[in-house]
């Protein structure tokens, strides 16, 4: 008879949520949550185009490689306007800041359509795929107009930067 082998810590409580919200708050807690405000109101480029204003920007700094995969998801909240969403969104983070590999995250807003876009920097492509399946994920799903989520991981060679473009909008 085979034995059944137990993934490990990373894999199975990578994305509990409790287990999130005790790594986020011991990552504070040692001084390696760091947030950007230089970075709120720049504008955000992918390379399809599409530009939002950053309203947020946290980095995880652990000892680690570079993270090699980027998620990027696009949504629309119902039943929230814009102002009331950016105070919301910050609770769910206490969440996914602990999450196993998570490295960076913008948020973003689309002022004239009211959609955001969450610019994720993960470990891993398995890190990105782990946040996909996690309840962080399904509860964004779930707050959001119907159909308007879309998420795309992308894996980046070693030579290339990520193809986003930030930057500060001349007025």
């Amino acid at each position: 008879m085979q034995k059944a082998v137990t993934p490990p810590s990373t894999v199975r409580w990578g994305t509990n949520p409790a287990v999130g919200v005790l790594r986020t708050l011991t990552l504070m807690a040692t001084g390696k949550v760091h947030f950007h405000p230089e970075d709120i109101h720049k504008i955000l480029e992918t390379d399809d185009g599409a530009r939002y204003r950053v309203f947020r920007h946290v980095v995880v700094n652990r000892q680690a490689p570079p993270p090699t995969a980027l998620f990027i998801v696009r949504f629309t909240v119902k039943g929230m306007t814009v102002r009331q969403n950016i105070r919301f969104s910050r609770l769910p983070m206490f969440v996914f800041m602990g999450f196993a590999g998570f490295r960076s995250k913008y948020w973003c807003v689309d002022d004239t359509t009211g959609a955001y876009q969450g610019v994720y920097e993960w470990q891993t492509h398995a890190h990105a795929e782990a946040y996909v399946a996690s309840i962080a994920l399904r509860f964004m799903t779930n707050r959001s107009i119907p159909g308007s989520l879309s998420y795309r991981i992308l894996d980046r060679a070693s030579d290339k930067p990520w193809p986003i473009t930030l930057y500060r909008q001349e007025v």
